[in-house]
């Protein structure tokens, strides 16, 4: 079958984790992307112009795309968020039939924008939410499902694990004016000096990641950076994704602990069994948090005033875990419905 994917393809790790799973779990079928970073690939058809792209997103014209296919897959994370001038957004994709996959729904606003996103969803093939909070707003639709994120789905275990007696903990960092809001940028940064400060002083090494260079991650790291003494910056290290999915997992694998902004470096660090500091700078985190019943010690951003650093990284905290296997399992059925139409054995 021809697919087109509705996804944020720039070099952003979570979104090219979800098409990377995509992909793989339905090979045989054609995928239509549009993205001006992900190359061309055996059954992935790119369309890479970026001011082309960016008028087919603005005014919604997908549907010229979308024409030529058979079906219509809407995969990833905070993809309906009210943004600004968005009240009147109409979500339309096209008249093939649509599934969309790993998201969570708001903050909304308006009462239009929710019910143009409800009539929306009620044209749906399948809906499957990764929050209880979205389902629950949509649970009068017959086809609103709630699943755990995409990324708990991801098979891992071929992944490298370098042996050293190392202490190494990552921070994912993220521009708060590009995620939540400018004002929160200053205290920001010195949360993660301060945090940085305290586990060189516990032995760890540290790495500042940056997830997406487009959402001036790097950018906010630099800014960290610059702030650092120069005793303390010889302790820290850069990553920067850049494309390279398996390279990025190995360096977070062999993390003993993540502090995670990122929503997906908090996924990925339960996955892959580190210790994990959830730094929470919107709702979607807090929600899912709840839903897997989370009560490791977290941070907000929006609350930086009450962050007790030597709280969050006592021995008990730091050696905190859930257990995924579970979630892992119930991950998978957010290609319950999909599967139907693409997997072929």
């Amino acid at each position: 079958m021809k697919v087109f994917v509705n996804a944020y393809l720039e070099n952003n790790l979570g979104d090219d984790l979800f098409f990377d799973i995509l992909k793989n779990r339905y090979k045989g079928n054609k995928f239509y992307i549009m993205s001006s970073s992900m190359k061309k690939e055996e059954d992935v058809v790119v369309y890479k112009n970026k001011f082309i792209n960016r008028i087919i997103r603005r005014f919604e014209l997908k549907k010229f795309l979308t024409s030529k296919c058979d079906a219509i897959v809407s995969i990833g994370g905070s993809m309906y968020m009210e943004q600004k001038n968005d009240k009147n957004r109409k979500f339309f994709l096209g008249k093939k039939p649509y599934y969309i996959l790993g998201s969570n729904f708001g903050p909304y606003h308006s009462d239009t924008y929710f019910n143009n996103a409800h009539k929306f969803f009620e044209g749906a093939k399948d809906v499957c939410f990764r929050d209880k909070y979205s389902y629950d707003l949509f649970s009068d639709i017959s086809v609103v499902r709630y699943a755990p994120d995409i990324i708990f789905s991801l098979d891992v275990k071929d992944l490298e694990n370098i042996k050293t007696n190392e202490k190494r903990a990552i921070f994912s960092i993220v521009s708060c004016e590009n995620k939540i809001d400018a004002k929160y940028e200053a205290k920001y940064q010195d949360a993660i000096i301060s945090m940085t400060k305290k586990l060189i002083n516990d032995g760890y090494k540290i790495t500042y990641m940056s997830f997406c260079k487009a959402e001036n991650d790097e950018l906010a790291i630099e800014k960290i950076l610059e702030k650092l003494d120069d005793k303390i910056k010889s302790d820290v290290e850069t990553y920067y994704y850049r494309g390279n999915i398996r390279e990025t997992l190995n360096v977070l694998n062999n993390a003993n602990v993540i502090v995670g902004t990122r929503f997906h470096s908090i996924i990925l660090g339960m996955l892959l069994n580190k210790g994990v500091i959830p730094i929470i700078y919107s709702d979607k985190t807090k929600h899912v948090l709840e839903d897997l019943k989370f009560i490791g010690k977290t941070v907000d951003i929006r609350d930086l005033d009450s962050v007790n650093i030597e709280d969050l990284f006592t021995e008990e905290n730091i050696n905190y875990r859930i257990n995924i296997e579970r979630i892992k399992k119930e991950a998978e059925e957010q290609f319950k419905e999909l599967d139907k139409v693409l997997y072929k054995v």
